[in-house]
């Protein structure tokens, strides 16, 4: 282990120190609320951040650059892919415009004041149309304005190889041939997504089923597309499949395809995947999963899936400082081959360096995945013997178990537990002495303020709590992922933190 996220970092603090880290330190709960409101005094302290939700600084250099040889004014956006950039200004309608296609980056502009500025900017977050931070760095180093970046071994066939170790993580019934790899794990299912939706409307088949509480793009992606003759179903209960049954029912032939996560994050709930898989069959729908809460090494669910959505950022690349994804179409599901080409076609290729990035992280995904499987065991009995601790959310909890057991088998719950504290949120957040950022998956332990990240819009108004409690997610959930410490330490420095609360 290199780098450790027990201690105590500034707010701003990227993890680890090097240009291209994914976490930064929000470290007391009003660096949260300084955060999601825009507080310049608290945003003065960010120069980096998870980087979907906060701009790198090599992109806004490359911005500035381009802002300073051209007399227009407006807002600035840059998009790695031309298409993507036209998907945003034909999806919102916008008007007032300059787009310049570069070699291998498109730069977009819009007038200052205009209304749809707050669409644009989160529709590149929400899908990861943006450059990397890799990308941006090379732009800069051919342009003389930095003279150094960080030193990557090269690799014969790069893509191939990442292709064969993340087919190997899904298990049997993937081929190397069927995996694509993406920008992002956001990126992957966007494209993924648009083109089965495309692809189903075409057939009249209308209706997609987001199956649990899924992740915030995840949600606002299946949104985008909500309206346009189309209608999304979403059912949060997976103890039982009823409310599933009686969808499949009353809509069948009408059913284009369901969306489920496996575990679900944050709640890490699982569902009866087998019994899903037959309700898709008798409609012919879709089934989407996503097993990066667990890893795709642990929830082994090729075998019932159509497509799998990946986050690499996660436990591949478990040192902290990539962005990137993947997609697998299994080997035994025609309904994911009809979507290959045409998602291949569609969705942004990783910049080369980053693919090369993750090709030296990837030789020990296997390992890093095994020892926070020991960890997390350790870390979760802990929890659930504390008087502190009110709940607690991991793959294994009673109330979904067995469905994940019979997926991923014992001992293979991943590096994530969600937790709530009896006592005073506030209190124990501050005195907790360990990384707070997003993300997890990566050798540093860090906890995740989850709701106050993902959806601190909801926690704002009495609707948005009602919404949260329907989920059963509290406003004051901690998401922790485990790293390489050894679990007494993470232990110690969680003991600290509630004796403090109290």
């Amino acid at each position: 282990m290199t780098v450790t996220g027990l201690g105590d970092f500034a707010l701003g603090q990227s993890v680890p120190s090097r240009d291209h880290a994914v976490c930064v330190s929000l470290p007391k709960v009003q660096d949260l609320i300084g955060y999601e409101e825009k507080n310049p005094k608290t945003l003065s302290k960010m120069k980096s951040g998870y980087p979907r939700f906060i701009q790198h600084h090599f992109i806004r250099r490359v911005i500035q650059l381009e802002e300073d040889s051209s007399e227009y004014t407006g807002k600035s956006f840059i998009f790695a892919n031309y298409h993507h950039c036209q998907e945003a200004l034909s999806r919102f309608a916008v008007q007032n415009y300059t787009i310049q296609e570069r070699e291998n980056y498109t730069w977009l502009q819009l007038t200052r004041g205009s209304d749809q500025i707050e669409n644009i900017s989160s529709f590149i977050q929400h899908i990861g149309a943006s450059l990397s931070s890799r990308h941006a760095e090379e732009i800069l180093l051919h342009q003389g304005l930095i003279r150094d970046r960080e030193e990557i071994n090269e690799q014969d066939s790069p893509d191939q190889y990442a292709r064969e170790i993340i087919a190997q993580v899904h298990g049997t019934g993937v081929s190397a041939e069927r995996v694509l790899i993406s920008s992002s794990g956001a990126n992957a299912f966007y494209s993924l997504f648009r083109t089965a939706f495309q692809h189903y409307r075409e057939k009249g088949k209308t209706i997609w089923i987001r199956l649990g509480w899924l992740y915030l793009d995840t949600i606002e992606t299946m949104e985008l597309f909500a309206g346009e003759e189309s209608k999304i179903i979403t059912i949060t209960e997976l103890g039982n499949l009823d409310q599933l049954q009686e969808v499949f029912s009353q809509y069948g032939d009408q059913i284009a395809g369901v969306v489920t996560e496996y575990p679900t994050n944050p709640l890490l709930k699982s569902c009866d995947l087998e019994k899903v898989r037959e309700f898709c069959n008798q409609s012919n729908a879709l089934l989407i999963v996503d097993p990066t809460m667990a890893s795709p090494k642990n929830a082994k669910v090729a075998h019932l899936g159509d497509v799998l959505v990946n986050s690499l950022t996660k436990y591949a690349s478990w040192q902290g400082d990539l962005m990137i994804g993947s997609l697998v179409f299994p080997d035994h599901s025609p309904l994911g081959r009809e979507l290959f080409e045409s998602t291949k076609n569609y969705l942004s290729p990783p910049f080369k360096r980053d693919l090369l990035r993750l090709c030296e992280q990837l030789p020990h995904y296997p390992t890093f995945v095994q020892k926070t499987n020991n960890t997390l065991l350790q870390v979760v009995h802990f929890l659930e013997s504390h008087p502190g601790i009110k709940k607690v959310f991991w793959a294994y909890q009673n109330d979904s178990a067995g469905y994940f057991r019979k997926i991923a088998g014992d001992e293979r719950p991943g590096c994530v537990v969600s937790f709530e504290v009896t006592g005073c949120f506030e209190s124990f957040y501050n005195q907790l002495r360990m990384l707070k950022s997003p993300s997890f998956g990566t050798e540093f332990t860090l906890c995740c303020p989850y709701v106050y990240l993902a959806h601190y819009k909801l926690i704002q108004s009495d609707q948005g709590l009602n919404t949260l409690k329907k989920a059963g997610i509290s406003p004051y959930l901690c998401r922790l992922s485990v790293g390489m410490e050894e679990p007494e330490e993470i232990i110690q420095t969680l003991q600290v933190a509630l004796q403090g609360m109290e």
